[in-house]
């Protein structure tokens, strides 16, 4: 769906980067708030594909996936990508920057809407390439966690490294510049999963190693330390980020673990 720019009002800025900067605005006719991505840097073949890639991502309907709305122009022609608003931030704003005490149920809660997520990506053979809590927004006062960023966008809007992804959540088969396929997700998963239990940034002890030295490390089979998480969810992430990716668990199976840890809980 193209959307005229002269709809699109009241435009702040709410995050910025190389390739992209992210404002919050109104759309008129719709009469709703919306985030606008301005793409700053496209190739030609990506200007060439970027339509195509946006249509299919279009027909993506899930309860825990942000809502495409459509694609705009701006005056100086550059592709805004229209997008649902997430009130409450991001997930990884919540966890690391504000102080608020979060409940382990919620945390659950959190990870098995992402886990459900990522299996309807999956099921529509579609791969995130960047599952971070950067990219995991919260709606509904903080009880709805909705997947951003997935797929050929994200390749197009930012690449953190030389491969695509981010160093700290970056599966070690993507590090060694093999193909990337689903299960490459599900170790991000694993790392997303640690990180919201442990309420840590991922390698937060290797503050001094970034990129391509942090990959290396991974690559030889180093992880997060485990003391902080629960015993009984201890082997669910680490399933998920087993250093073969044949090893690791489908999302299907991630769901159904973790709805099984809920309902033990319940008769605790």
């Amino acid at each position: 769906m193209e959307i005229s720019y002269d709809e699109i009002t009241d435009m702040k800025l709410i995050d910025g980067g190389n390739y992209g900067d992210v404002y919050k605005a109104s759309w008129k006719p719709e009469k709703k708030e919306i985030a606008v991505k301005k793409i700053k840097i496209l190739s030609e073949k990506e200007k060439e594909d970027f339509p195509r890639e946006i249509e299919n991502l279009k027909k993506l309907e899930h309860t825990n996936i942000v809502k495409l709305y459509g694609v705009s122009k701006d005056p100086e022609n550059k592709i805004c990508i229209v997008l649902e608003y997430a009130e409450c931030g991001s997930l990884y704003k919540y966890l690391h920057i504000t102080q608020n005490h979060i409940p382990n149920d919620l945390k659950i809660e959190w990870m098995l809407q992402c886990a459900e997520g990522m299996e309807y990506l999956h099921s529509k053979k579609t791969f995130h390439r960047d599952l971070k809590t950067k990219n995991l927004l919260l709606f509904d006062q903080y009880r709805t966690l909705k997947i951003c960023d997935f797929g050929t966008v994200k390749e197009i809007t930012t690449t953190n490294t030389n491969n695509t992804g981010t160093a700290g959540y970056m599966a070690p088969e993507v590090g060694e510049g093999k193909i990337y396929t689903q299960m490459c997700d599900v170790y991000s998963f694993g790392i997303v999963f640690w990180e919201v239990l442990a309420r840590k940034k991922p390698f937060y002890h290797h503050k001094s190693i970034v990129g391509v030295a942090l990959i290396n490390k991974v690559c030889k089979g180093e992880r997060p330390e485990m003391s902080d998480i629960e015993n009984n969810l201890k082997p669910i992430i680490k399933m998920c980020w087993q250093q073969e990716p044949e090893d690791r668990l489908t999302m299907k199976r991630v769901i159904y673990l973790i709805q099984n840890y809920k309902k033990n809980r319940l008769y605790q």
